[in-house]
């Protein structure tokens, strides 16, 4: 009402083509790390995601592909250290950042709840825009704040490790989250079972010394 526009379906089916376009920009975005993982380290990565939470979709999208265009046109890079897939709600502070990049730690791939969860799949095609974001979200599988009766975040997180060749998973469980808490035990002993690694870390958003996360990371960048 105060800027004098109406929200009509044309108008929402308009604004989820956009976000579907800067979803597979992300998509792409997170599989050329394995091409880049010096330039592309954890840092830069977190970055680059973390900014299209604060950008207009489309130019942040442009800005995206650009990116990607101009990495391509360099030589590829080597993986050296850790190869891990990042779980959770989210991975910061950038304390823990600095120190997965020092570890020469890369992502491979992540199922946080503020980066790749949000555009793990496209909204589905539909004639009602409303639905079709319901959807999305009925979509949405192995995350701890949807129900998932069939607990499928283990396998999905095993598949992930597979595809990407990772090392490991990296557990970032956020301090006093009831729902991440309740389903670790659960896609931990699923790891257990199936043989996959797996680096528990606390995530404390006001923390300011990170002696411990460092001790705990460094000790499994010396594991065989």
């Amino acid at each position: 009402k105060i800027l004098g526009t109406e929200i009509t379906n044309e108008a929402l089916t308009n604004s989820i083509e956009v976000y579907n376009e800067n979803r597979r920009a992300m998509r792409e975005f997170s599989d050329l790390v394995n091409s880049y993982p010096k330039t592309l380290d954890p840092v830069t990565r977190h970055a680059v995601i973390k900014s299209r939470w604060f950008m207009e979709k489309s130019k942040h999208t442009a800005l995206v592909k650009e990116l990607m265009a101009e990495l391509k046109q360099q030589p590829t890079e080597e993986i050296t250290g850790k190869k891990v897939v990042l779980t959770g709600i989210v991975a910061e502070p950038y304390g823990i950042l600095e120190i997965f990049k020092e570890n020469g730690f890369t992502v491979v791939a992540d199922d946080l709840a503020q980066e790749s969860r949000q555009f793990r799949h496209d909204v589905p095609e539909g004639d009602d825009p409303m639905l079709r974001l319901a959807k999305w979200w009925q979509d949405l599988e192995g995350c701890s704040l949807a129900t998932d009766v069939h607990k499928t975040r283990g396998p999905m997180l095993m598949d992930m490790v597979k595809k990407y060749d990772a090392d490991a998973v990296v557990v970032c469980m956020m301090k006093f989250c009831d729902p991440e808490e309740f389903d670790y035990p659960i896609y931990y002993m699923q790891f257990e079972e199936a043989g996959v690694k797996s680096l528990y870390l606390e995530v404390d958003m006001e923390a300011t010394s990170f002696e411990q996360i460092k001790t705990r990371v460094q000790s499994f960048a010396e594991m065989e």
